[in-house]
């Protein structure tokens, strides 16, 4: 039998939807016309059990659809590419085991460059595990609350979809936590949301929505750390939390919700980079479904993204910032240098030839000396402009490859330096991009670690060069403290690569680039 054509996969395009996809416990598929498989994102896999390489570019029936739904399957893509319009599902996945999960579909289809659509994006949401849901037997069974359910799901992907949408479009952190807070309030039906952010043992409020219009928990007011509320103890724990009824318990919070009539609230943590951020919580005058902390998930991850990606943006603008200031230092530095230096030296050159010129026959036995001073002014001017180049690019690194320039360097510091690297020669700009980290690594051992004795590693590991400056002084070092880790940071980010610093007080310090080796 012929093996079936394989498509290319949906190119994904942008890196922040590609984050977006991957990133979210939200099932991402996406179809062609004929019902085969373009993307399945990670969510997919971990439901399913298969991995996306055996499923890109296959029909979806012969995998994931089990054999009795698969023409209610076709009749929906046919309604999907006849109409051009969504059509929310609930149906089985089949997974890779044998095992059967219940799946809530919303989709849409995307245009091509036609205008006509070429294939359709679905989000969905695994039902099969969710807790205390009373109405299985119902959606296995009952349209009625089959329609029901999906209607509450589109409602939540729509207000997802805004969300990120906000995010893609890279508005204020503070505008996405509103939004956040109003779309959580809105789909979940409850009374108020915030977004909080930790900061010590207290929580700051960064977004709101309150349906009632009742001025308390504004943004910018700090919570108390009370032990038994929501937010407290997702801080304590990095878990969802919930408090179902306020009503026995004491306190300044208690208090206020008490006064305004919540009843029940649930808290969600907010997740950045791995570390624990802040937290998205609602409050209902009505008891909270089993459901919720489930169904804020997808607010959390959204609102993480946006805290994610202005800190990226922020940490860009700053990087370039310094390098524009590196750049003008540099400049200021080479024009002082030239001036104070060389340049002094060869107006002196010329003034004494000037002169030997105008003594050589009413006083021949002065021009000797006049020109022997003339001369060792031009070595001393052609020293300092060596040394000058040997800053910008020292010209032994370009002749004789990065092992022999690290060595000449290492021979004019003042502490002992030990270099293991390869002689073999690299790509130019990584030879030099490793040459400046180095260099500048080792003058702040010189300058502020008080060490005897550093280490340079400067080895290649398959794609990447691995470089790494250590040594036995006092660590403690302090990146805005002038020793110019930040300025190697961007450096190493500037070629692609990372920059790690580890100095723990009285332990020295360790600077470790990993820079790829690309032409």
């Amino acid at each position: 039998m012929d093996e079936p054509s394989h498509p290319a996969e949906f190119p994904v395009g942008e890196s922040f939807a590609r984050t977006l996809t991957e990133a979210t416990q939200s099932l991402v598929c996406v179809l062609d016309r004929e019902g085969c498989i373009l993307l399945f994102n990670e969510a997919c896999e971990r439901a399913t059990g298969f991995r996306r390489h055996e499923l890109i570019g296959r029909d979806a029936r012969d995998f994931v659809i089990p054999p009795e739904e698969r023409e209610a399957f076709g009749e929906f893509l046919e309604y999907v590419w006849t109409t051009g319009t969504p059509a929310p599902q609930v149906g089985h996945w089949l997974s890779k085991d044998g095992g059967r999960r219940l799946i809530a579909w919303s989709n849409k289809p995307m245009a091509g460059t036609d205008g006509m659509p070429e294939s359709l994006v679905t989000t969905g949401i695994d039902l099969t595990d969710r807790q205390a849901r009373e109405d299985d037997d119902a959606l296995e069974g009952d349209p009625s609350a089959k329609l029901a359910q999906v209607s509450r799901l589109a409602t939540e992907q729509r207000a997802l979809r805004r969300v990120a949408t906000l995010v893609a479009s890279e508005v204020s952190p503070e505008r996405v936590f509103m939004a956040v807070s109003e779309e959580c309030a809105r789909v979940l039906h409850v009374n108020a949301s915030i977004v909080v952010r930790y900061e010590g043992d207290a929580a700051t409020i960064v977004g709101r929505h309150n349906r009632d219009s009742i001025d308390v928990f504004r943004v910018g007011e700090r919570l108390p750390p009370e032990a038994h509320s929501a937010i407290a103890r997702v801080l304590k724990s990095g878990a969802p939390a919930r408090v179902d009824d306020w009503g026995g318990l004491t306190g300044e919070m208690a208090d206020t919700i008490f006064r305004i009539g919540y009843r029940s609230t649930a808290a969600v943590p907010i997740v950045v980079a791995g570390a624990l951020w802040g937290a998205v919580a609602i409050a209902s005058e009505d008891p909270l479904p089993a459901d919720s902390e489930d169904r804020l998930v997808a607010f959390c991850e959204l609102a993480s993204l946006a805290v994610a990606s202005a800190q990226a943006r922020a940490d860009l603008i700053a990087s370039r910032a310094r390098l524009v200031r590196a750049g003008d230092d540099q400049r200021r530095r080479l024009e002082r240098n030239l001036h104070d230096g060389a340049q002094q030296r060869f107006v002196s050159v010329v003034l004494k030839l000037r002169l030997a010129r105008a003594r050589l026959t009413s006083h021949p036995e002065a021009t000797a000396e006049l020109l022997e001073d003339a001369a060792r002014e031009l070595d001393t001017g052609l020293r300092e402009l060596r040394e000058i180049a040997r800053g910008l690019h020292p010209a032994i690194l370009g002749e004789q490859g990065l092992m022999r320039a690290l060595e000449a360097l290492a021979e004019g510091l003042p502490v002992a330096v030990d270099i293991d690297a390869d002689p073999e020669r690299l790509p130019e700009h990584i030879e030099a991009t490793a040459y400046y980290i180095v260099a500048e690594a080792l003058t702040n051992v010189a300058k502020h670690a008080a060490a005897t004795r550093a280490r340079v590693s400067v080895l290649r590991d398959g794609a990447v060069l691995r470089c790494e400056v250590s040594d036995d002084g006092c660590g403690g070092a302090d990146t805005s403290g002038g020793t110019g880790i930040l300025g190697l940071r961007d450096r190493a980010e500037a070629a692609g690569g990372t920059l790690v610093l580890a100095s723990p007080p009285g332990r020295g310090t360790v600077v470790t680039a990993v820079l790829p080796v690309t032409d």
